[in-house]
């Protein structure tokens, strides 16, 4: 998400944040400033995560708002120069978070959605940097994985930033964990120019997996993708991006898909998932009853009638996956990354077993989002 909910005090707030250079997101735990407890949201512990067994798989979802400081340095970079008289070839290891360190906590799942990775489109050395970080060494006995990315390529709408800016990536793993499902490469979405979309597909049961970083409705200007006029804004862009999900998924259901989207919607569906509460100008209300109507609704009223896990599970309680750093730190949530199941998944009794949001500082580490998890049961020999 780019933009923080607007609250009463949004002057005073925003003010203040521009002389508080301490409110980083997240910020250390010694810089944040106590408050009152009715004026941050609760942090509530995680689940415990647990082990996977052999008909299961799980899904992790991740808004990890740049990929680059989970990357492993070259190992040159650990040792100080021999320039140095008084030095010795001593290994100095940085200490920063790895994407192997946080697949290892989660119980190595088979499928990690990654969105707004910030790699630029002809960036192919950081494609790489982030294939050998999710490898396991030669001789170990831990799990593997592949990376696939989808980046933008709209050259009117996904510019700034040195073409470092959106862009989604799905880890998956390539030891015999995923082989009994027959899994494809991920791919992208022909007509997702803007690298919000990668598609995986498990061919027993045959199930459809979508990695999805929505679009973020703002008045800022939309393009034409052909000739760069001005066509409307990203509030109106947004509808036309649930469409053509919608068409994807309700295709792939006529087909006998059950489809998992997971990813971050940029949608807080009904006032349980926001802190204070939910943004209510007149574009955000459209865009959420748009969104509604496209994928919650029953199929009899043009829905896709799907299930929102963690809701499915766990009723209404408060946990959020963003947290704004605009704001002083959980003065402002929202639960935006969702995790959505088909409803043919939730008929079949005892397929969804676990859902859940890790807002945790350790999980969120440089990101201002928290991952969030599901497991299924895929029966007997993935049937």
């Amino acid at each position: 998400m780019s933009l923080p909910r607007p609250f009463s005090c949004s002057k005073r707030l925003l003010s203040n944040a521009r002389h508080m250079s301490r409110n980083i997101s997240p910020p250390p735990l010694k810089r944040r400033r106590k408050q009152h407890s009715q004026d941050i949201a609760p942090t509530l512990t995680s689940r415990p995560i647990t082990p996977l067994q052999d008909n299961q798989i799980r899904i992790f979802t991740w808004n990890i708002n740049g990929i680059q400081p989970f990357l492993q340095r070259s190992i040159r970079s650990y040792f100080k120069s021999s320039k140095d008289s008084t030095s010795s070839a001593t290994a100095i290891r940085t200490k920063a978070a790895n994407l192997r360190q946080c697949l290892q906590r989660w119980g190595w799942p088979q499928v990690v959605c990654l969105q707004e990775i910030k790699i630029a489109p002809g960036d192919t050395k950081t494609q790489e940097s982030v294939r050998a970080a999710v490898k396991a060494l030669p001789d170990s006995l831990e799990p593997t994985y592949n990376a696939y990315f989808s980046l933008p390529r709209d050259k009117f709408n996904a510019r700034g930033f040195g073409g470092q800016i959106y862009g989604v990536c799905m880890l998956v793993r390539s030891d015999q964990s995923l082989q009994r499902q027959q899994p494809s490469n991920a791919v992208a979405a022909d007509w997702d120019l803007e690298g919000r979309v990668l598609v995986l597909r498990l061919n027993r049961p045959k199930l459809l997996i979508i990695n999805i970083y929505a679009v973020n409705g703002t008045e800022n200007p939309y393009k034409s993708p052909i000739t760069g006029d001005v066509v409307g804004t990203r509030h109106t862009h947004k509808p036309a991006f649930h469409t053509r999900m919608r068409d994807m998924v309700a295709t792939h259901e006529r087909e006998g898909w059950k489809v998992v989207i997971a990813g971050d919607l940029n949608i807080a569906r009904s006032p349980l998932d926001g802190f204070p509460g939910i943004r209510h100008g007149p574009a955000h209300l459209e865009n959420r009853r748009d969104f509604e109507a496209k994928f919650m609704e029953p199929r009899s009223e043009g829905g896709l009638e799907m299930v929102d896990s963690f809701r499915h599970l766990h009723g209404e309680e408060r946990k959020y996956t963003y947290r704004s750093p605009a704001v002083p730190w959980g003065a402002s949530c929202d639960r935006v990354d969702l995790i959505l199941l088909s409803s043919y998944v939730i008929q079949e009794s005892g397929m969804l077993l676990e859902a859940d949001i890790l807002d945790e500082e350790r999980e969120r580490a440089s990101s201002d989002h928290a991952p969030s998890y599901v497991t299924l049961d895929l029966g007997v020999d993935g049937n």
